[in-house]
């Protein structure tokens, strides 16, 4: 990253953070920020953007405007900002009062931004809302601010670190930029309300969904008004999301920087529904109670996720007229349909009446139905609801369970497979490698590869399971290490490899093989493989922020899910 000065054509000037080659786009922070809260998106997108962070007037080291201005009058300096960069129509984002500036300048100077993104924005505020946010801006410019309060709606109890880092900015920032900016922000969320229609260009609007000033509902209605808009609502995070949730962030602003005016989504549904379907899953029954009657739901998104605590997954569409009796219902059961029962899965995949009239069916130990016949049942307590996209993900704990001798019935490429009778002829399931991310006192141990770098500690999982391997792993490298929650699942670089990733907690940093080196990016330079330096930078960084996620996709890209809560 580099910082620069750079002149405005009325004299002013302005600090910019600037790192990466390619197509520009423009960070504009909120009010008490300066330019460094963009660096989780700084680091991340650079990679194949020319990123600039500026600082806002009468912030950091930029020039600040008169004691009088108003919004139209930060988003004219902004339009001067982006004449001045000399780099055509830029892509634009802008966080909380950086929103603002950035939605009015698609609006007064539609030629200046080729996409839009409004994190944390607010619009048409509540009549009480409206009198405390200009009360605090009277406040403000007496010099009677506190600046308590707004950390205390910006930050749960365990982001200390984030915390810290912004209370310092908000208590070394000018007085006179940070009340005329306020008091710009306080009065800007009705200036351009009705002009929201008029932004042309693709646009995110993105908030967290604890952000009570910057409330959901606010992002739904912006991207209802705007015609290319999209609304995503972060769970469990507050007003800083894009510092607090980076990953997250991250993934919906790389996807952003795809879209175009004809294709608002990177991909097309259906072939990536296709492509799903090329992973050859068993087939399930999901099963729950509302109000004493029976429902459920054919699904093939199924895992297990541990095995102490007892833990397993399957999502469940937002859209779905089941959605919120799985929810209030607090327990759901697995049923893992036998290779005989491919009208079972029929009936419950159709909007059929009473999906229960055809099937024999107990209550199970939590008061799940479960299907007779089945070739296994988990009956489970709902534990997490992590929102996930257009989906949910149900995690349950699971109270009971039994297995038969029936073999499963299996699904690939949109039909089903019955691998009992054809298992001669189906391909061999992938080559599954696990790494043991073993931790212990800010460190992490780490093994010679062979080829002159470091790597994890690795094995491959044989026909003893994933547990058996893991155990035998962490007796040969760290014996004082312990098994611990799934830290990514990711295709490997080479075909039909999987890796899984376990964080796994030590009391020590006695080794029997390799060394613990501490959990910095200096220290994994040495780390041979791309992916595992990836995933080792990102702990890094998680450790730092007390917020673990769980990473799925490929060695290349994927997706971190973070729980529903976390960090909040």
């Amino acid at each position: 990253m580099m910082s620069r000065t750079l002149p405005l054509s009325d004299g002013a000037t302005v600090r910019l953070i600037e790192a990466g080659r390619g197509e520009p786009l423009l960070l504009i922070h909120g009010v008490g920020m300066r330019a460094e809260a963009w660096e989780p998106q700084i680091d991340a997108l650079s990679a194949h953007h020319h990123v600039i962070a500026v600082d806002m007037p009468g912030h950091g080291a930029s020039s600040p405007l008169p004691a009088d201005a108003h919004l139209p009058d930060f988003v004219a300096w902004a339009a001067r900002l982006v004449e001045a960069l000399g780099l055509g129509p830029v892509n634009l984002a802008g966080h909380s009062m950086g929103a603002l500036v950035a939605a009015g300048l698609a609006v007064e100077r539609p030629d200046l931004v080729r996409r839009l993104a409004l994190l944390n924005a607010v619009h048409r505020r509540s009549p009480e809302a409206r009198a405390a946010v200009l009360a605090r801006a009277d406040e403000i410019a007496r010099g009677e601010g506190d600046n308590e309060a707004p950390l205390i709606r910006w930050f749960g109890p365990n982001q200390v670190a984030i915390r810290n880092k912004v209370a310092h900015w908000l208590d070394g920032i000018d007085p006179q930029g940070y009340a005329t900016a306020y008091r710009a922000f306080a009065e800007g969320d009705t200036i351009y309300a009705d002009r929201l229609a008029e932004i042309a260009c693709p646009t995110l609007v993105l908030t967290g969904d604890g952000d009570r000033n910057s409330s959901a509902q606010m992002s739904h209605e912006m991207a209802d008004a705007i015609p290319l808009g999209r609304a995503l609502i972060v769970a469990g995070h507050r007003h800083m999301v894009n510092m607090t949730a980076p990953y997250i962030v991250n993934d919906a602003l790389t996807n952003w920087l795809r879209w175009d005016e004809t294709n608002m989504t990177p991909f097309d549904p259906r072939a990536l529904r296709d492509a799903f379907g090329c992973f050859m899953t068993g087939v399930t029954v999901v099963t729950t109670t509302s109000e004493g009657m029976p429902l459920g739901f054919t699904a093939n998104s199924f895992s297990s996720v541990s095995l102490d605590p007892p833990l397993l997954l399957v999502s469940i569409a937002r859209t779905s007229r089941n959605f919120g009796h799985f929810v209030n219902a607090g327990h759901f059961a697995i049923n893992v349909l036998a290779e005989s029962q491919k009208d079972v899965s029929g009936t419950f995949a159709r909007p059929v009446e009473d999906r229960f009239a055809t099937v024999e069916w107990s209550p199970g130990p939590a008061g799940s139905p479960v299907l007779s016949g089945v070739s296994a049942w988990f009956d489970c307590r709902l534990s997490q609801l992590v929102e996930a996209g257009d989906h949910a993900i149900l995690i349950g704990e699971i109270k009971g369970f039994a297995a038969s001798q029936e073999p499963g019935l299996g699904y690939y490429r949109g039909a089903y497979i019955t691998p009992a009778q054809t298992a001669a002829q189906l391909p061999t399931g992938p080559d599954v490698m696990i790494a043991a991310i073993v931790e212990a006192w800010g460190e992490v141990l780490l093994v010679e590869d062979g080829q002159g770098g470091l790597a994890l500690p690795e094995a491959r999982v044989g026909r003893e399971g994933v547990q058996a391997a893991l155990t035998q792993l962490l007796r040969d490298s760290a014996p004082d290490a312990a098994p611990g929650e799934i830290y990514a699942v990711y295709d490997g670089a080479a075909p039909g490899r999987q890796h899984i990733a376990f964080r796994c907690p030590a009391t020590s940093t006695d080794a029997r093989k390799g060394r613990f080196v501490p959990l910095e990016s200096d220290h994994l330079k040495s780390v041979s493989d791309p992916a595992t330096r990836s995933m080792l930078d990102r702990l890094a960084a998680e450790s730092r922020l007390g917020n673990y996620g769980v990473y799925f996709g490929s060695h290349i890209e994927g997706q971190v899910t973070h729980k529903q809560g976390a960090g909040a």
